[in-house]
């Protein structure tokens, strides 16, 4: 008896302590109160509510998953467990918790709005939306909850109209759900109403002026619209907020180095580097800053390391899905034209049909003096864009270069019905007229009548090459 009593007393001060917000201590007295008595299990629940609330979910995930075995006929434990699967990113374990939860209740909100926002984390639209006209037809009213998760659905697949639909007739449901007007600011940007995503933007951080997620899309919006010193403030306030914030320092590297101040975005993307090596294109922006500063040796080991990362990834690295012409153009500045086309052919690039990575591919060929392939290249990007005078230059030089003078007259000409005025072109019809001169001459010289003293050739002009393809 007196054992009972004791831990009816710990639980008690557990709940006390969870109130005032004081987790470890709410903990521990819990776990005094299970020692004492672990058949309760409303105790093992709080105890995972309380750890949840200090931040460590798989920790209270196995108190929920242990509560939900004890009480299988009570359905808050379930809908914790898939809550706490969700954040945890265990998607498919948070269907199968929400999906018991259904099976008890088979009208329970919270159940379909989990299930439907694990599908989309999945990826899984159609099944997604599916279940939401399920939910439509089994819940009373109309469920805010749903329609949230559904819409976020709708902005992935950038089904923007229906999307913003659903986040309306949500804020009209249920509008105490965190950020649905930041989400439906972010649909009405992608949509071009600008000034209304920052009216309403403005509205939530009012109500909520703490949410780092709305701040870094504020943010990103105002850098949209031009206002980088604005969104630079956003970006600070994130950081008083959460100093290690990985998103908002590569957010201010990138205005930085919009605004010339070279320096202050090289910092920024080391800070990147040093706290998330794994950041998205940290190293391109970082290999970029120190081209720019001339930082040449720095720069080539940086995309060194990204591209052995690149080349070990599975999948490997696709033209479709990442930057990779950028990447290439960077390994080209800084002088490492053999590791671009090692890079292009991971990548598989010649199957492109995307001709600013053509372009980039036939650029690479022809700095690693492999003219043909480089030719092939242009040729590709050709079909693609008829008009392309790059491609046309970088032609007419090689054929110039390879003597074949006809060649790239037909190139030359070819460039100049496209852009009458373009300077690279004139280069080269100087030095066409120059080989075409020096040709000539030479062939008077061998053809000239023996015995007979001639006047010395006058050695053509040379106007200035274009010695390098574009």
């Amino acid at each position: 008896m007196s054992d009972w009593l004791d831990a009816e007393a710990h639980a008690d001060r557990a709940l006390e302590m969870f109130e005032r917000g004081r987790w470890s201590e709410a903990e521990s007295e819990l776990r005094k109160a299970i020692d004492l008595n672990p058949e309760q299990a409303e105790w093992h629940y709080n105890l995972g509510l309380t750890i949840e609330a200090a931040g460590r979910d798989a920790e209270a995930l196995a108190c929920f998953a242990r509560t939900a075995q004890m009480m299988p006929d009570q359905v808050e434990p379930f809908i914790a467990a898939g809550n706490t699967a969700l954040r945890l990113g265990h998607h498919r374990d948070a269907l199968h918790w929400f999906g018991k939860a259904l099976r008890l209740d088979a009208r329970h909100e919270g159940a379909y709005a989990g299930s439907i926002d694990a599908h989309v984390r999945l990826e899984e639209h159609e099944e997604a939306e599916t279940l939401f006209y399920v939910a439509q037809d089994a819940l009373e009213n109309p469920s805010g909850a749903c329609l949230a998760a559904i819409a976020r659905s709708l902005v992935d697949r950038e089904d923007w109209d229906r999307a913003a639909w659903c986040l309306r007739e949500a804020l009209q449901a249920e509008p105490t759900i965190p950020r649905l007007r930041a989400m439906l600011a972010f649909v009405l940007a992608a949509q071009g109403q600008q000034q209304r995503a920052v009216q309403l933007y403005l509205r939530e951080l009012r109500e909520d002026p703490g949410n780092i997620d709305t701040l870094l899309d504020y943010g990103e919006l105002l850098v949209d619209m031009g206002r980088l010193s604005e969104g630079a403030e956003k970006f600070r306030r994130v950081l008083e907020l959460e100093p290690a914030n990985v998103e908002a320092h590569e957010r201010l590297g990138w205005i930085a180095l919009q605004q010339g101040r070279d320096e202050q975005s090289h910092l920024e993307y080391e800070l990147v580097l040093k706290l998330d090596p794994d950041f998205p294109g940290i190293r391109l922006s970082l290999a970029e800053v120190m081209l720019r500063r001339g930082l040449i040796d720095d720069a080539r080991r940086t995309l060194a390391e990204e591209l052995e990362h690149w080349l070990q990834s599975t999948p490997p690295p696709s033209v479709g899905d990442d930057p990779i012409d950028r990447f290439a153009r960077l390994l080209l500045d800084a002088g490492l034209a053999g590791e671009a086309v090692t890079l292009l052919d991971a990548a598989d690039a010649a199957r492109s049909d995307r001709p600013d990575v053509l372009r980039v591919l036939a650029l690479a060929r022809f700095r690693t003096d492999d003219g043909d392939a480089g030719c092939a290249a242009s040729r590709r990007v050709l079909r693609h864009e008829p008009d392309c005078v790059v491609s046309m230059h970088n032609l007419a030089l090689h054929a110039l270069e390879a003597g074949q003078l006809q060649v790239a007259a037909g190139w030359i000409h070819r460039g100049f019905r496209a852009d009458p005025h373009d300077a690279g072109l004139r280069q080269l019809r100087m030095r066409l007229y120059a080989a075409v001169l020096r040709k000539t001459v030479v062939g008077w010289w061998r053809r000239r009548p023996r015995g007979r003293m001639v006047p010395a050739a006058r050695p053509g002009l040379r106007g200035p090459g274009s010695s390098r393809a574009r």
